[in-house]
């Protein structure tokens, strides 16, 4: 049985887990697929490829003003017989609660894209709302408990946690400049502070001391850290070793070059760019914290490191460097375990499953 189901997203940022996991569910579903976005962010960029994966588009560029969105809501909730809201994120989560009291034959799914929740008067507008959803989905073991200890009432509610799935990132047939002797050390992230890039500056200042002249670390991501850890790279004098890319629309070019892919994040909730370096076969090496120990497992498909030493880093990246014939035989177990666990088709059938189960 197909259903009706309205995502409710802040934008089409495609350069974001949350809406690129979106579009992907939109893609392979065989449901009726309805869109919402509240800000007008990344539409020229990005909006025809909701169109082009099959989203009926709506939205809503009413900044924080809820009575509008509500308003523009309901009538497609009405006019399209929408049998189910999806929704994550603080506002996003508080516009589907109020549907939910408006229209409560629908049916509300709350997904927890990551570990972190709000404080002060927003926890307690999610407590409220949390009492009236019909299914809660967490992308990790680790999200799920760590919900849990803010929400208990959680741990009795519908909940299943849902992995995300992905694919192989697109290439193009642009060749990216590079020494052919160059160890190229890959980390796909944003530069907030969570994602501990500086922890790989002082990696690669290591590896330099140690001779390793010739690796470079790239860093494909855009956030608020870059001004400091631009002026600690100039100051460790490590600017012709590491560089800081900014966003990468084809992550898959970068992906050719690559010798190793890091993720020294200490509170991932999943690591989407970790299962895509899973699917490229590449030896990865992440950080043992949060979600990341349930993607790799410790000298199977990767290695688990203390995302806080850069001296483990550094050893890391050497023992994968001196033991080639290991490397690969990581990489390749978890090439082998991403098809199976992380695909954008487990994915889907995971959601095609939660949505059947409602009715």
């Amino acid at each position: 049985m197909s259903a009706k189901v309205l995502y409710i997203l802040s934008s089409f940022n495609r350069f974001g887990g949350t809406p690129k996991k979106t579009m992907d569910l939109i893609k392979g579903s065989s449901n009726e697929c309805y869109l919402y976005v509240w800000t007008s962010a990344y539409s020229k960029e990005f909006k025809e490829d909701f169109v082009s994966a099959g989203a009926h588009i709506f939205e809503g560029n009413y900044k924080r003003n809820i009575f509008k969105h509500i308003s523009s809501l309901l009538k497609i909730i009405d006019a399209y017989d929408i049998k189910i809201i999806q929704s994550q994120f603080f506002f996003g989560e508080l516009l589907a609660g109020i549907l939910k009291r408006l229209r409560p034959q629908i049916k509300l799914i709350i997904a927890f894209v990551g570990s972190a929740s709000p404080k002060g008067y927003k926890r307690r507008v999610l407590n409220l709302i949390y009492n009236k959803v019909d299914a809660f989905v967490y992308i990790s073991k680790y999200v799920k408990e760590e919900k849990i200890k803010i929400y208990p009432k959680l741990n009795k509610a519908n909940g299943v946690i849902i992995y995300n799935g992905t694919e192989k990132p697109t290439y193009t047939n642009k060749n990216i400049e590079s020494n052919k002797d160059d160890i190229i050390i890959l980390c796909v992230s944003n530069l907030s502070k969570i994602k501990n890039i500086d922890v790989l500056v002082n990696c690669s200042a290591i590896l330099l001391n140690k001779n390793y002249k010739n690796i470079k670390f790239l860093v494909a991501g855009d956030g608020a850290e870059r001004e400091s850890l631009e002026k600690s790279i100039y100051e460790k004098g490590l600017t012709n070793n590491f560089k800081l890319l900014g966003h990468q629309k084809y992550i898959g070019d970068l992906y050719k070059q690559t010798s190793i892919f890091v993720h020294p994040c200490y509170i991932e909730g999943f690591g989407i760019a970790v299962a895509e370096a899973m699917l490229e076969e590449k030896p990865i090496v992440v950080s043992r914290a949060g979600a990341l120990p349930e993607l790799i497992e410790n000298e199977k498909t990767g290695l688990l490191i203390n995302p806080f030493d850069a001296n483990q880093w550094a050893n890391a990246i050497i023992k994968f460097i001196e033991a080639p014939d290991y490397a690969k035989t990581l990489a390749k177990n978890a090439k082998q375990h991403a098809e199976k666990e992380f695909s954008v088709k487990r994915f889907v059938e995971d959601y095609n499953k939660l949505y059947k189960s409602l009715f």
